[in-house]
């Protein structure tokens, strides 16, 4: 597996890629990926898939025709870790080595500062106001050209939201509504720690005429206080009407992270699974901003949610779960580089699609309490929709907070296999598709909607596809009703495993009448 979890170096001058099949002429626009890429820097070197300085990747296509790119990120992160040729900057699996070139006080005295939040924002893109963004948990986001993937300005949500509260991190995912706006989560600790859900504004002018703060006119419009001083968090669900946050048991030892630089820990080393403790769900009124309900289940982890949708009495939120938080400790890179294809997932369990059934209290309810989460006819508090799923997507233009029928997403062909099969699940339907070849480890699947079309899978699937022993990489494009293969882009250059992306069309995607699922219960 040392194949897919190597240094790759970056491809600046855009390499058009050869296609075998054809390209619908229709698909105009890039699929921008982003992930870590560099594992070591001089004598140092990361721990965990999650920890690599990020890369930003390309893949533009017009008139049939397909030219990839990528660049480093130009975070603080890279750029000083490339100036000291060591880790600037603790992430999540790996602290920061001791400073060679500070005397035996200067590092002393240089453990008793707090450590300083890495700006290394290799998880996700986002589209803010118009522009494309690289986020992580980090508060920080960079603005980049989504042609040449230059790096332009960063921002900080302590700083330049404009809110009056300091914001310790914020989700990779966020949700964006049918006018543009942009909905997070973010942590503050000031005064006991709260989740505060934010609304950032659309941009008023159909075209921005220039890079500006994509934080501007930021403001809290809900706001709740968890059972937990501070827990691990990386997405959450949205429908008209509600959020849903889930407050998992994987808990923040907020002693340890100050302490962090005195005993030499990374952030995840902070981090403590306590199986003790229920999962939490959390719903909250937009209308209000007020937390109206709060719920348990038995414990499980989760990285994302699928999608959520509502009637008048409940909330369906359908998940990615895993039992415990384990599934942490397969992405370490003494793993991922020392383990065989068929190994590297062994002892590990995989991701399940369950749907929770949140129910929505009576208008004049008093202050809510924990209760449990009503149960199916099985005695179970989730309905088992599919085993074996993660890195879901949805047609999310069209059904994120709606009821819905297909999860596009990867599992794992065999037991033991790192993520390397695409899958299309009809949640209502209960059957599957899948796309698989030997050697060939897709990314997470990008649905593309077709202009005009009706149906829910009308439209593309695109995957950036990174081979090993000696296949080369290729951007695949399969039909996503049928899971046909329509194209491959072959890439002759090294290519790097992403995490996550979105597809950035050069104009806005109308599509006809769409038809909406029916609802389930």
């Amino acid at each position: 597996m040392d194949d897919l979890f190597r240094t790759v170096p970056e491809q600046a001058i855009p390499v058009e890629a050869q296609i075998v099949g054809e390209v619908p002429k229709w698909i105009k626009g890039c699929l921008l990926r982003n992930g870590p890429a560099m594992y070591e820097i001089g004598k140092d070197a990361y721990n965990h898939w999650f920890d690599g300085l990020g890369m930003l990747h390309s893949y533009c296509i017009e008139d049939g025709k397909v030219t990839y790119t990528s660049r480093h990120l130009r975070s603080q992160a890279f750029l000083r870790g490339q100036e000291k040729r060591g880790i600037a900057m603790a992430e999540f699996g790996t602290p920061v080595p001791p400073d060679p070139c500070k005397n035996i006080f200067a590092r002393f005295f240089s453990l008793f500062v707090p450590p300083e939040r890495t700006d290394n924002c290799s998880v996700s893109v986002m589209n803010m106001k118009g522009k494309v963004y690289a986020g992580s948990d980090s508060p920080y986001f960079f603005g980049f050209d989504s042609h040449t993937l230059q790096t332009y300005q960063s921002y900080n949500l302590r700083k330049d939201c404009g809110v009056p509260l300091r914001m310790f991190s914020i989700t990779p995912h966020p949700h964006q509504d049918e006018e543009g706006r942009v909905y997070n989560v973010a942590v503050s600790l000031r005064n006991g720690t709260k989740y505060n859900f934010l609304e950032i504004p659309s941009d008023p002018s159909p075209i921005p005429e220039k890079e500006e703060n994509p934080l501007k006119g930021t403001k809290i419009v809900a706001t709740f206080e968890p059972k937990n001083k501070l827990c691990y968090y990386h997405s959450f669900a949205i429908t008209p009407n509600y959020f849903v946050f889930i407050e998992n048991p994987f808990v923040v030892n907020v002693w340890r992270l100050l302490t962090m630089k005195i005993k030499g820990r990374s952030f995840h080393e902070c981090m403590k699974w306590d199986g003790s403790q229920p999962s939490r769900f959390y719903l909250i009124s937009r209308k209000t901003g007020q937390c109206i309900a709060r719920y348990t289940v038995e414990s499980f982890f989760a990285f994302h949610h699928v999608n959520a949708y509502e009637n008048d009495t409940d909330v369906f939120v359908d998940i990615c779960c895993y039992p415990n938080a384990n599934i942490v400790y397969q992405y370490y890179l003494s793993n991922l580089r020392t383990k065989s294809e068929h190994e590297v997932s062994k002892g590990f369990p995989e991701g399940t699609l369950r749907r929770y059934r949140v129910p929505v209290p009576p208008s004049k309810c008093k202050k809510p309490s924990f209760e449990p989460l009503p149960t199916y006819s099985d005695g179970q508090d989730f309905k088992l929709l599919h085993y074996g799923i993660e890195l879901p997507q949805i047609n999310y233009r069209f059904f994120n907070g709606k009821p819905y029928r297909f999860v596009y997403g990867l599992k794992q062909r065999k037991p033991g296999d790192f993520l390397n099969q695409i899958v299309k699940i009809d949640v209502l339907a209960k059957t599957t598709k899948y796309w698989d070849k030997k050697y060939c480890y897709p990314s997470e699947p990008v649905f593309i909607p077709a202009l005009g079309g009706s149906d829910e899978d009308d439209g593309v699937i695109v995957s950036a596809v990174v081979g090993t022993n000696g296949k080369k990489s290729f951007l695949l494009i399969l039909d996503a009703k049928t899971f046909d293969e329509v194209a491959r882009a072959i890439i002759d250059r090294p290519v790097a495993h992403s995490l996550h992306g979105m597809f950035q069309p050069n104009s806005p995607i109308t599509p006809g009448v769409v038809k909406r699922a029916w609802v389930e219960t």
